[in-house]
């Protein structure tokens, strides 16, 4: 039978209740390639210029675009993207952030979790149905890719019916997708520089993939690029649907203001909850708002401004800005561009803010003090029928001498920080050590599987690859802490191929350590409240914030068999170990591998027959 595919274009329409899906088709193209390049000079191949923050640099981006080329589709379509890797020398793989993949574990994009990867000068075909609405994106889960432009809107929208906030908008065309820029190769920072500019913080923050640039012109004089300013266009009255995506890969987090505008959240990771006015939206790595916009001011142009919070205000206080401009209005906005601290001045309701115990009466919103919408019972049973205490925190080689890191031949994993301490880290105390094969699909990688309660018996640094196993359909229950809280330091976890509700956010006092005992005293409570039927309606997500020296309680139902990830957002964390595998059911609850799937593993055959080839016996 021959499959007709849809375009791009044709996959952008507006949703209709019982229309027939599509399959809808991509390529993308990934390269090595670079900003303000020859493309830039002539007006017919204006699409493949990428201007950025106007810094010259190398990066690796889909479709000689940044961001990639936008996937919009409406639930229940397919997607067919064969992703052609020329980038010489460097593998791929393309996650999909946000959808769950059922039916569909192999596309997953998780290297050697669902798929081997993508060699240089090969392509590899995605072929998914998108089951779950809401703002996603796609992004490289491989190395640092993912800062040097691999990534890419993902906008998967319900028919009218189906939108429970279909009548509070009137448009839904705009989207806010937040980016950190360093202005080198990303992998140049992996494991990080000793001797000068140390650590990992970026260098900038684009809009859409624009922005102007401070670094390394003199920030005292507030000299900056000329670089171009993204420009959303809005009708006086008019009610926007504005979809926020932070595709940041480093420490900092996002604060994001619209000058002289309300703005009322409507979702958060794509899951749906009731409206909710803020004035200010903060965002870490990986999560997504959805919020309306109403165009109430006068005929004007906007400041739009993102504060990077976090390292990225500590000495280069990065902001960055885009242009609110309404029809008729002037093409730049008449008052001065607010500086940094003017941004810090604002008042005004902050949602997802970054220091609180999100359990005061205190005007801010947590995401767990939004109220979701259609929350399955068994979620509120009192005992959930697994629960998993996950602390995480970063083992210091620096604090055992070179010894432990350099004077052996074991080549252990770490990164550099600003203070020269070189860290790895670790996530229910083991740093992730990522198989050979991939858990999915290679039955024979379970050999290089955690053994059971190995952390009561192995040498810190604890590595190997970690797997939480859960019977299909369980109740299971998430407490994630942070043990050994850094000040300033917020980690974002991300757990594929699922939503969670998020019962509660927390934070300790940040000056100490965080023990089981603390955990335990949040337990009870946590317990008290269940039974007095105070969570009523827990919001979904499936990136979370944890609050430096704080805690987060999530629960899910396990109905979606396979091999899932979950870790820390920041690119350098869970490279270094900050991550696990959650695996649901066993192999007869999952859809058969794809035909002629492709597979990789270790190749080291006894000596004794090195020189023996199928019978033949070199001399």
């Amino acid at each position: 039978n021959l499959c007709v595919v849809s375009s791009a274009e044709e996959c952008a329409r507006d949703c209709r209740d019982n229309e027939e899906p599509k399959d809808c088709y991509y390529r993308f193209h990934i390269e090595f390639y670079t900003t303000l390049g020859p493309a830039c000079n002539y007006t017919a191949f204006q699409n493949q210029c990428i201007i950025g923050d106007g810094f010259e640099k190398t990066l690796i981006p889909v479709n000689r675009q940044l961001p990639g080329s936008l996937i919009k589709v409406c639930v229940n379509d397919r997607i067919i993207v064969d992703v052609e890797n020329a980038a010489i020398g460097n593998e791929v793989t393309i996650h999909w952030h946000g959808i769950f993949q059922n039916g569909y574990q192999y596309y997953d994009g998780v290297p050697y979790v669902t798929q081997c990867p993508i060699p240089s000068s090969s392509t590899f075909r995605y072929n998914f149905k998108v089951k779950n609405s809401g703002t996603h994106f796609y992004h490289s889960h491989i190395s640092t890719h993912m800062l040097d432009g691999q990534y890419g809107g993902l906008i998967v929208r319900d028919p009218p019916s189906k939108d429970p906030h279909y009548q509070l908008f009137d448009k839904d065309e705009i989207i806010i997708f937040l980016s950190d820029w360093m202005h080198e190769l990303s992998i140049e920072r992996y494991p990080g520089w000793y001797l000068h500019d140390l650590g990992q913080t970026a260098k900038n923050i684009l809009i859409n993939g624009l922005g102007q640039s401070r670094e390394p012109i003199d920030i005292s004089k507030g000299q900056i690029t000329n670089g171009l300013l993204t420009e959303y266009t809005v009708k006086k009255g008019d009610r926007h649907r504005i979809r926020l995506i932070n595709s940041f890969s480093t420490v900092c987090l996002a604060e994001l203001r619209i000058e002289q505008h309300e703005l009322v959240i409507i979702a958060q990771d794509g899951a749906n909850v009731k409206p909710k006015p803020v004035d200010k939206i903060i965002t870490s790595a990986g999560e997504r708002v959805d919020f309306i916009l109403t165009a109430n001011q006068d005929v004007d142009s906007y400041w739009i401004q993102v504060l990077g919070l976090g390292e990225c205000n500590e000495t280069l206080r990065i902001q960055q800005f885009a242009i609110l401009q309404y029809e008729g209005g002037p093409t730049w906005p008449t008052r001065p561009q607010p500086s940094y601290a003017d941004g810090e001045n604002v008042k005004g309701v902050t949602y997802n803010p970054l220091e609180s115990t999100c359990d005061a009466n205190n005007a801010d919103v947590c995401v767990n003090q939004l109220e979701g919408i259609d929350v399955d019972p068994e979620l509120l049973k009192v005992k959930p029928d697994e629960r998993h205490i996950l602390p995480f925190w970063f083992f210091n080689y620096t604090q055992y001498g070179d010894g432990i890191l350099f004077g052996s031949d074991t080549y252990r994993t770490f990164f550099d920080v600003n203070d020269n301490s070189q860290l790895v880290s670790t996530f229910n105390e083991i740093a992730y050590e990522t198989p050979a094969s991939p858990l999915l699909t290679q039955p024979r990688s379970y050999r290089t599987v955690c053994k059971k309660n190995v952390q009561n018996s192995c040498t810190e640094p604890c590595t190997c690859a970690q797997v939480i196993s859960t019977k299909l359909n369980n109740i299971v229950e998430l407490i994630i802490y942070d043990a050994v809280p850094l000040p300033g330091l917020h980690h974002p976890f991300h757990l594929h191929g699922y939503e969670f509700k998020v019962f509660t956010v927390g934070q300790f006092s940040p000056s100490r350590n965080i023990s089981r005992a603390d955990i335990d005293k949040v337990i009870e409570k946590h317990t008290e409240r269940l039974q007095n039927g105070e969570y009523e309606n827990p919001p979904g997500k499936d990136t979370v914030k944890i609050p430096f020296g704080g805690y987060a309680i999530l629960r899910f139902k396990a109905d979606n068999p396979g091999w899932w990830l979950i870790h820390c957002h920041f690119t350098w964390h869970h490279l270094t170990g900050m991550e696990l595998v959650i695996r649901v059911g066993d192999r007869n609850d999952l859809p058969p591998v794809p035909y002629d799937f492709p597979e990789c593993s270790n190749w080291t055959p006894a000596l004794h027959t090195l020189n023996t080839f199928y019978g033949f016996r070199y001399p």
